[in-house]
């Protein structure tokens, strides 16, 4: 017979729920009576796990408490969902090196209330606001760059959850796919790339400029709230594990020459408080996946010229032609200069390096290669060296740069009229041949939207292309870009695709001729080493 005491029969009814119509006497000691051929077993779980025996049974039937407790410990931390394993090779952030100022300390808040005295930190509280620990451990650039889109109030034309617009790190996916940037994050080529689908950007990559330069750069953008900087840096120089990694800046303290650097990874470390002459140095040393060195971005938003974007563009379709054409234009990929099957599919996936070696390197070279002797001819190398998708994307961007400046006007009035005026240029029958060289044999509409296209590009490629021309056809090409054979509308586009082409190319250009500093005499500098910027680096 077994005995059990009153407090295990309490907690034995407790646990059991006997109806309240049943009392123990109170003069009388409860006993029950179970059969020796059976064991009772009441067990009760505390939140640290420990076990309590509720039963007295029998030393021959009662389990080891020593085999129990190991797997009640267990189901309690996977109830929990925690196991020992788990935490394993794992970290609860990092102290941060002497050099630098943790920006919750004493120290840092007093640096901060000087920067703020001093109007150096307007734009940390637009990026505050915003704040992101980055979602992925690799994902300190997309992080970065949402950041500071939020904080320039962009509007992503795209749905986030729900009823929402709004950028998070995994939304941009640009330049580089989820599954990429995910395992390998992305390189300073790739946020150059991912930020100027998104906004205007000023990259800067380090021995392209001074520590002056830097040091205006830093004062300008923190004494004001609609510009900010983003910084591409080595964890190592700063004393921190890890080497990449991209964080936007919030604050300048002029008085001690330090830096805010507001950390996505904030997992990892707190915003901290930077020499300004240790940052400089951690742009320099070079990234092993690319062979380069690292620098920072200053990035803005101007509402009424909105960025071109690659997200949108599908790599087959290029910018509308007329309806139905009785023959297509000629292939341009086609005859001396075309890129080789191997080429295409390296530069099957567009990207803005991609667009910018055009201009830098397969344009020149081609011009010298095959030393064209008509426009013709300059018109087909032109357009077969610039990717199809880079017409529709400027299309795009005039539609979007007048409806922003001109809410009132109807976008399609403005494009009839600036194809009409096009087809009024010297140069438009000289593409029209170009692309259809048998055309006298068909009829053709009398605005041909691919021709009109491609002529208002030629006009506004920079006369830098054309330096190894021989001097009559330059001479002719100058002519037409003359007032008097531009109206106001296609000297407006003309200008527009010039600059877009420029920054492209300043922003972008690391290979072939330097052709933007080509003298007179079209003499160019030295070539550079081709960046091909396609190996990805990780956010440590």
């Amino acid at each position: 017979m077994l005995k059990v005491q009153p407090l295990q029969w309490l907690r034995y009814r407790a646990r059991f729920r006997l109806p309240h119509s049943y009392q123990p006497l109170t003069n009388i000691r409860p006993k029950i009576v179970v059969p020796l051929t059976t064991t009772v077993h009441l067990t009760s779980r505390s939140i640290g796990t420990q076990t309590e025996t509720m039963v007295e049974s029998d030393p021959q039937q009662q389990p080891s408490t020593s085999s129990s407790n190991p797997s009640v410990r267990a189901a309690f931390q996977d109830l929990l969902g925690v196991t020992n394993d788990d935490l394993k090779n794992t970290f609860y952030q990092r102290e941060l090196p002497n050099t630098l100022v943790r920006f919750a300390s004493p120290e840092g808040k007093k640096l901060f209330r000087e920067a703020m005295d001093d109007g150096q930190a307007e734009g940390f509280f637009p990026l505050t606001g915003n704040f992101t620990t980055q979602s992925e451990p690799a994902y300190c650039g997309p992080s970065s760059l949402a950041m500071v889109l939020n904080a320039l109030e962009v509007d992503p034309k795209r749905r986030w959850k729900g009823n929402w617009r709004w950028y998070s790190d995994e939304f941009l996916q640009c330049c580089s796919s989820k599954e990429e940037m995910k395992i390998k994050g992305i390189t300073f080529d790739n946020f150059a790339c991912l930020a100027k689908c998104h906004c205007d950007v000023q990259v800067n990559r380090a021995f392209d400029f001074t520590f002056e330069k830097f040091l205006e750069d830093v004062e300008r953008v923190t004494s004001t709230s609609d510009k900010f900087m983003v910084i591409s840096f080595s964890r190592k120089v700063l004393g921190q594990t890890g080497d990449g990694h991209f964080s936007p800046i919030g604050a300048y303290n002029a008085q001690e020459r330090k830096v805010l650097i507001l950390d996505t990874a904030r997992y990892k470390y707190p915003s901290y408080w930077c020499p300004i002459e240790m940052l400089f140095e951690s742009m320099n040393p070079i990234d092993k996946e690319t062979g380069r060195p690292r620098g920072y971005f200053v990035l803005s938003y101007d509402v009424e010229h909105p960025p071109l974007s690659l997200c949108d563009i599908n790599s087959g379709t290029c910018c509308s032609t007329a309806e139905k054409q009785q023959e297509s234009p000629v292939d341009l990929t086609t005859g001396s200069g075309s890129m080789s099957s191997k080429q295409l599919r390296e530069e099957a996936k567009l990207n803005w390096s991609t667009i910018a070696k055009s201009f830098c390197q397969r344009i020149p070279e081609n011009m010298w290669l095959e030393k064209p002797r008509t426009l013709e001819h300059v018109v087909r190398l032109v357009l077969r060296n610039v990717p199809k998708e880079y017409s529709s994307i400027l299309a795009n961007q005039s539609l979007a740069s007048f409806n922003a400046t001109n809410p009132d006007k109807r976008a399609e009035e403005y494009i009839n009229e600036l194809l009409y005026d096009t087809t009024k240029s010297p140069l438009y029958p000289i593409v029209m041949d170009a692309l259809y060289p048998k055309r006298e044999n068909h009829s053709y509409t009398p605005i041909d939207t691919n021709a009109a296209f491609a002529t208002l590009f030629v006009l506004g490629s920079p006369r830098m292309l054309y330096t190894s021309l021989p001097k009559d056809l330059r001479d002719r090409l100058d002519s037409f870009r003359r007032d008097e054979n531009l109206s106001a509308t296609m000297k407006h586009e003309v200008h527009r695709i010039s600059e877009e082409v420029v920054d492209l190319t300043t922003a972008f250009c690391t290979c072939g001729p330097n052709w933007t500093l080509l003298d007179s005499n079209g003499v160019s500098g030295d070539k550079k080493e081709c960046c091909s910027g396609s190996s990805n680096n990780n956010c440590n």
